[in-house]
């Protein structure tokens, strides 16, 4: 399966760009008013969707995409 942004849901996106500002998810939390399991969830459905392992790799996903 690729790699798109474009198959995120647009609170997936919001998430995700928490993530490449270095947010803790507690942050992502709170600033998005979700709980703590939402952000998780949320994190879980966009690594499977960008083919991520972990945090690092979809911040940097994101930020190679909005440098492009």
């Amino acid at each position: 399966m690729g790699r798109s942004a474009k198959q995120l849901t647009k609170r997936e996106l919001e998430v995700l760009a928490g993530l490449a500002k270095g947010y803790l998810y507690k942050e992502i939390s709170h600033h998005l008013s979700i709980s703590l399991d939402t952000v998780k969830k949320h994190c879980k459905n966009i690594y499977q969707k960008l083919n991520v392992r972990n945090r690092t790799e979809a911040a940097n996903y994101f930020n190679s995409r909005k440098a492009a």
